[in-house]
């Protein structure tokens, strides 16, 4: 498989909530458009950092991608009412110079998202045009080899603005937003070295085996996004009630964020296909950590080595692998595959029987250091002891206890846990 370079950014997509003002759908324009405001004010906590996230892939050299030159400004293109200039007609007639698999349907919920997409949240929408260069190879991969519609690369930006270390306040992490159960359902591992949920590659293939679990069970790819949404059991509570299997049918019988879920999407698709049509441009991004090449690591060896070797610190490094917690290797017995910046994969082979040696020498003074720690025990006092008694039980002195427990007096008590320090 070959190696994509692919970019994160600081820009973390807002949860945007619009619905409808017809009678046949039940929820107000005034409505949703404050609880967007509701959700914009909020959507702070969500987690942002200018990190790279990586194809874990090195079946191949790593490649830069081809990717089209885009003209880029910071200007932003002002639409009268903050309305983009788009009605079924022309809409349609756009859809129609493209192959879409996804139905792209337009009405005034879809109308809604596109104008708010392309005013409003513009800024960021030139953001993920100039991001999208970066992601998008590696998804059409990924989406071609699950026999998936290309289009669904744009549900990424729906999610988390393609930033792999989005966070929602519900839990769910990454750039295609797994909750941690479900991640696990879908291999990704989750514990204090790594959440699998950030990496790219594995996340984009967990959740294409998702969607397409979702498509081959209705047969439908607007009701397989709804059912990535709110899940497949209220997707089949919603089909229960409205006695209907499409996505529109059963609207009314939805939860909320899953009925604005579906026009996001297709709003977003068409903008992101078709932005240039309305003037706007692409946005610069620092690409400080966008190129990258992967390499296989070897049990054994030693993180801070492998980042002096090829000229970084740690924590430039780790901001390559965004899956991983800590500035370590994870221990897979079968070796880790590992980001580092683009030209620097020679350096590191070359170097490779020294960064083994040291990473040896390290590895056996942590050996050592932890041989030699002190070692922590506990006693809980009994009737009648005080301090010296204890301190001379444990060939210590009562200064070292009292420090040890924070005590500031002499006065202990029967059953008191002390901690005590033996080398």
């Amino acid at each position: 498989m070959k190696n994509h370079i692919i970019l994160y950014s600081l820009a973390v997509l807002p949860l945007i909530t619009f619905a409808n003002e017809k009678d046949t759908l039940d929820v107000s324009l005034d409505e949703t458009i404050r609880d967007t405001i509701s959700t914009l004010d909020s959507s702070t906590s969500l987690a942002t950092s200018d990190v790279l996230v990586s194809d874990l892939s090195v079946n191949r050299p790593s490649i830069e991608p081809i990717y089209k030159e885009l003209f880029t400004s910071e200007d932003i293109v002002s639409f009268d009412d903050d309305r983009i200039p788009v009605d079924e007609e022309l809409f349609k007639y756009h859809v129609s110079t493209k192959e879409f698999s996804v139905p792209m349907e337009y009405n005034h919920l879809v109308k809604a998202q596109i104008d708010y997409f392309g005013t409003r949240w513009q800024s960021k929408l030139k953001q993920m045009v100039t991001k999208s260069q970066y992601f998008f190879p590696y998804y059409e991969e990924v989406l071609s080899e699950f026999d998936m519609p290309l289009e669904i690369k744009f549900l990424s930006i729906i999610e988390s603005g393609l930033n792999p270390y989005a966070y929602s306040r519900a839990g769910a992490a990454g750039a295609w937003q797994f909750m941690p159960v479900t991640g696990r359902i879908f291999d990704l591992d989750i514990n204090r070295s790594v959440d699998e949920r950030r990496s790219v590659e594995k996340s984009t293939r967990a959740a294409c085996t998702y969607l397409k679990q979702m498509y081959n069970q209705y047969d439908d790819w607007l009701v397989a996004l709804a059912a990535y949404n709110c899940g497949p059991g209220n997707v089949r509570k919603a089909m229960r009630h409205s006695g209907k299997s499409d996505f529109w049918g059963m609207y009314n019988y939805l939860p909320r964020e899953t009925k604005n879920y579906v026009p996001k999407f297709i709003a977003m698709t068409y903008m992101m296909t078709f932005y240039d049509q309305y003037g706007i441009t692409a946005a610069p991004v620092d690409g400080e950590y966008f190129n990258y090449e992967t390499v296989f690591c070897k049990k054994g060896l030693d993180f801070d080595v492998i980042a002096e070797r090829v000229g970084i610190t740690s924590e430039q490094l780790r901001k390559y692998n965004p899956e991983l917690k800590t500035t370590s290797l994870p221990a897979y017995t079968n070796g880790y595959q590992l980001n580092i910046p683009f030209g620097t994969a020679d350096l590191f082979y070359s170097s490779l029987d020294d960064i083994y040696a040291v990473s040896l020498v390290k590895l056996e003074e942590k050996r050592i250091a932890e041989a030699n720690k002190p070692k922590v025990i506990y006693h809980y006092v009994r009737k009648g002891e005080c301090l010296p008694i204890i301190a001379r039980k444990y060939d210590c002195s009562v200064s070292q206890l009292k420090s040890w427990n924070g005590i500031r007096g002499t006065i202990i008590y029967p059953k008191q846990k002390l901690k005590i320090y033996r080398s």
